[in-house]
């Protein structure tokens, strides 16, 4: 349980950050990842489900997460933005292996479920920092 803790701290402080120097496309990307985050734990909680049984309304936040990033990576005038989608299929595709075999521990498809948003969370930060960067270089000139 102390993990749900560190990703909510996680989460929060980098949308801090996020919203204090990022860019709108920075800002849109960690408010679908906030977002979708506070749907999961909502269906965790309203579901009483750990992660024992595939859980459809997990499922379909997820979908939902996807179609928000890859609408988004496909109008970005950026590269990054297409990374989000593809870590968000993996987390999809984890909710279709817990189908195809429903032995899974749940604790293991909870790890999957949860691994690839600190990959989400640590890309759009980077982002941040670099229009950061790239916002005092243009001021410079």
């Amino acid at each position: 349980m102390i993990w749900g803790y560190v990703y909510i701290a996680l989460i929060v402080g980098i949308t801090l950050v996020v919203f204090w120097i990022g860019d709108r496309e920075c800002r849109l990307a960690i408010t679908t990842l906030l977002t979708g985050s506070a749907l999961t734990l909502a269906a965790l909680l309203f579901t009483g489900s750990y992660f024992e049984r595939i859980d459809w309304l997990m499922l379909a936040i997820d979908l939902a997460v996807l179609v928000a990033f890859l609408a988004r990576a496909l109008v970005s005038r950026r590269y990054w933005p297409m990374l989000l989608p593809m870590f968000q299929t993996i987390t999809c595709a984890t909710h279709l292996t817990k189908l195809a075999a429903p032995e899974i521990v749940p604790d293991a498809y909870s790890a999957a479920q949860g691994h690839w948003s600190y990959w989400q969370m640590a890309i759009i930060l980077i982002a941040a920092f670099y229009a950061r960067a790239e916002k005092t270089t243009h001021e410079r000139t």
